[in-house]
């Protein structure tokens, strides 16, 4: 899409702090050009739910970008690390509730599946590093 001659995508990482997922908020389309940053996957679950995104791409692609979210919620605080069972345990609730948000799109079940198999394929990984695997997933 180009708005004022630059092309946006319809989803994209915040281009100088990768912990922002910026989207087109779908609901003001086409009087308004509304630009969200979601950082917490509650707040992916939000947006999906109440229609910010609409149409099946976008829509898996937010449950892809809503799933990184959660790893980096998941991940390791400023207070200590976590163990990997834990880690896995905190992104299996996250997927659980992005899945409540649209139950029939089966984009988005695809898209949160496709993260939790390319992170069970890797179960050596450090979580931080699961972290940039759940991003490098989501992008494509």
């Amino acid at each position: 899409m180009k708005v004022d001659g630059q092309h946006f995508r319809t989803i994209w990482l915040h281009p100088t702090n990768e912990r922002v997922v910026q989207l087109i908020d779908q609901r003001f389309l086409p009087h308004r050009f509304v630009v969200e940053e979601v950082t917490t996957v509650e707040q992916m679950a939000d947006a999906i739910r109440q229609m910010h995104v609409r149409g099946a791409g976008l829509i898996g692609a937010s449950a892809g970008y809503g799933m990184y979210l959660a790893a980096i919620e998941a991940g390791p605080s400023r207070t200590g690390s976590i163990s990997a069972k834990e880690f896995d345990a905190r992104l299996t609730e996250a997927a659980e509730r992005l899945k409540a948000t649209r139950p029939t799109a089966v984009n988005l079940a695809w898209a949160i599946e496709r993260v939790r198999a390319g992170l069970a394929v890797n179960q050596t990984l450090a979580v931080q590093e699961k972290v940039e695997l759940a991003l490098c997933i989501a992008k494509q």
